[in-house]
């Protein structure tokens, strides 16, 4: 992943507290003669780049002399050496170019020092790095014999950067966990009858499903079954005052069937129907390709025309595709689709650390970041309890923000990016893009 650092940096010495805004003046090395100032970091393409300032303007430097500055930064997999300075007084320059001799690397600055005038030295320097570079520190070793001997050498630290962290949201405490699902039954009845057959057809299979699926959550301590509606359909073949009889009392049958299977309280169950299913055959007409689509797809959304009328005028107009859509599409607009609310109770936290990876969907948000917090910030428990949130929770801002902290402050902007596009407007969520757009 390409990260790219370029920051005006703070600067401290060892054992000095780091200087902050206006006031940060620079280091002092050489026995404070010379200031180190205007340190810059980049890593870009692969390359690592140290920039900065050395202000020789208070440096006398005896002729034979010679310092040698070693930068280096220090990364979580250790210390990069970048070039040398060396800094030379006069005659010791002259005897260095004439023999030709360069003992610290072909990158390395060197310059000679002109007592008594301003002089500054413009340092900038790559190596090659292709590790990953998050936090770091730049260090600068002296030499001032230019002998090597380094238990003379004085290291300062010029400046230390960390990452900057997204902080997390805990999520609000729900008053009551109140889920709900939805799903479709084909019950077949004979024509234009509303007596329900168990037997009939694909009655068995169908009813089965209605009676297990209610069942399964009646039967879990953990849920309360709150309410239950069926809603009826019928299709729009025939006069529409005989469909809206007959979904109407085809609901009412089936959900008294459904409630002596159940044995479950009355007074939780609700019926509602609509008698035609216009809806359903504007969607199958409208992703199917039969002939003269747009013509009936009008027709169908004509809510000037009756709804016999719409049907006649796609009968009488379009006769061969009315045939396929009553055999293809029609049986699937005669359904009954129930809808179940329930409840489900609170956990404490080594309840819901129980259930996290095989039922998340019974926590809230705020009970698996709880669960969470028993993990260490960073650590792969941590980041996995903040995915499977966002999973459950997956238009929620507050699941997506702390899934994207997740990816942040494990330094991978490129994963948080799709997070941070769903983590609304909050002040929290504008700091973590902050936070991204200093580590893209």
């Amino acid at each position: 992943m390409k990260q790219n650092f370029l920051y005006i940096l703070t600067f401290l010495t060892l054992a000095v507290s780091p200087c902050r805004g206006q006031e940060c003046k620079g280091v002092s090395i050489a026995n404070s003669s010379i200031k180190v100032e205007n340190v810059r970091v980049s890593h870009i393409d692969k390359q690592l780049t140290l920039s900065m300032t050395l202000n020789l303007d208070q440096l006398q430097m005896p002729t034979n002399n010679q310092f040698v500055l070693s930068p280096s930064i220090t990364t979580a997999d250790g210390d990069v050496a970048m070039p040398k300075i060396v800094v030379n007084g006069n005659r010791q320059h002259i005897m260095q170019q004439r023999n030709r001799h360069n003992n610290y690397g072909a990158d390395a600055y060197i310059v000679k020092r002109t007592n008594g005038k301003p002089q500054q030295i413009a340092y900038l320097r790559s190596v090659a790095y292709d590790k990953k570079f998050v936090d770091y520190k730049v260090r600068i070793n002296e030499d001032l014999c230019g002998c090597g001997d380094n238990l003379a050498n004085k290291q300062y630290e010029l400046m230390e950067y960390r990452r900057p962290t997204a902080k997390f949201v805990r999520p609000e405490v729900v008053a009551e966990k109140i889920r709900e699902l939805d799903k479709r039954a084909y019950i077949d009845f004979p024509v234009n009858r509303t007596e329900l057959n168990p037997l009939y057809r694909r009655n068995p299979e169908q009813l089965d499903s209605i009676i297990r699926t209610i069942n399964t959550l009646k039967e879990d301590n953990n849920l309360t079954v709150l309410e239950v509606n069926i809603h009826g359909f019928a299709s729009p073949e025939g006069r529409f005052d005989n469909n809206d009889r007959l979904a109407k009392e085809r609901a009412h049958t089936l959900t008294q069937y459904v409630q002596r299977m159940v044995q479950l309280d009355e007074g939780i169950f609700t019926v509602s129907h609509t008698a035609e299913d216009w809806d359903g055959l504007r969607k199958f007409v409208a992703e199917s390709n039969i002939e003269h689509k747009q013509q009936i797809l009008d027709l169908a959304n004509d809510t000037s025309l009756k709804e016999d009328e719409r049907e006649a005028k796609i009968m009488a107009a379009f006769a061969d595709e009315y045939k396929f859509l009553l055999a293809v599409c029609y049986p699937a607009l005669r359904h009954s689709d129930y809808h179940i609310k329930y409840k489900v109770r609170p956990f404490n936290v080594e309840e819901a650390k129980a259930l996290v990876k095989t039922r998340p969907q019974l926590l809230s948000q705020n009970e698996m970041y709880m669960v969470a917090q028993t993990y260490e910030p960073g650590s792969k428990e941590f980041g996995e309890i903040m995915e499977i949130a966002v999973r459950m929770y997956p238009d929620d801002p507050t699941a997506n923000l702390n899934a994207a902290c997740t990816r942040l402050n494990a330094g991978d902007a490129e994963g948080a990016k799709p997070y941070l596009d769903k983590a609304g407007d909050s002040e929290e969520a504008k700091a973590a893009r902050k936070v991204y757009e200093e580590i893209k």
